[in-house]
């Protein structure tokens, strides 16, 4: 079992001595030598959490038939599994990949986005693939330095996990994103438990041509 802990505290250490004073420039040579060294730690870390993730979808998919049912077994818990016509969509909500008003993915998220990616790779290698975030009906109040508008957050929170899905292997040319702010409700925003439900960005498995 991978522990996550160090990849967690490896991120920690980085924001920690990026945002330290220094003193001199020995000393900023020092530091930049231990984010570089934290950097590699977490590349090595994220690299065997994705083999593992990836090895056990396949697993999982082995010998079943391209169906829902198996796919949802295949993936976390936190990812929910639906069919839309001829499309498969995977949504995850924001909060398991995303800080409140942040676009940076969390650690622990990338575990859910990497049995997608294995699940695309496994059974719709030749399929596209469209990211679309969705925000609820809250203005954005304390992230305005960063995001004019919900329309710009769910944006800019696709592109992240179109990134990442990309650096994962899937094709650019089969990736494209769209960000639909709070349009696309899936449930009426009456309150803190259906605007959360309402947070989540889509990876829409799409037949090509379609």
């Amino acid at each position: 079992m991978i522990n996550m802990r160090p990849l967690v505290l490896g991120l920690a250490a980085i924001a920690t001595l990026s945002l330290a004073g220094c003193g001199n420039e020995r000393e900023l040579g020092y530091k930049d030598v231990e984010i570089d060294e934290y950097q590699r730690q977490i590349h090595e870390l994220e690299e065997q959490l994705y083999k593992k993730d990836s090895g056990q979808v396949k697993k999982d998919l082995d010998g079943k038939g391209d169906n829902v049912g198996a796919i949802r077994d295949a993936v976390n818990s936190d990812t929910g599994v639906s069919t839309r016509d001829k499309e498969i969509v995977f949504a995850i909500e924001s909060e398991v990949l995303f800080k409140s008003g942040s676009s940076t993915l969390n650690a622990a998220a990338k575990s859910s986005l990497n049995k997608v990616v294995a699940v695309v790779k496994e059974r719709y290698p030749n399929h596209d693939v469209r990211v679309v975030g969705h925000t609820d009906d809250q203005k954005i109040t304390r992230s305005k330095g960063t995001w004019n508008d919900n329309w710009d957050l769910s944006a800019g929170r696709a592109r992240e996990v179109l990134l990442y899905l990309e650096g994962r292997g899937i094709a650019a040319k089969q990736l494209g994103l769209a960000g639909y702010a709070d349009q696309r409700p899936v449930v009426p925003n009456s309150s803190a438990d259906t605007r959360q439900k309402n947070r989540r960005v889509e990876i829409v498995v799409i037949p090509t041509g379609k």
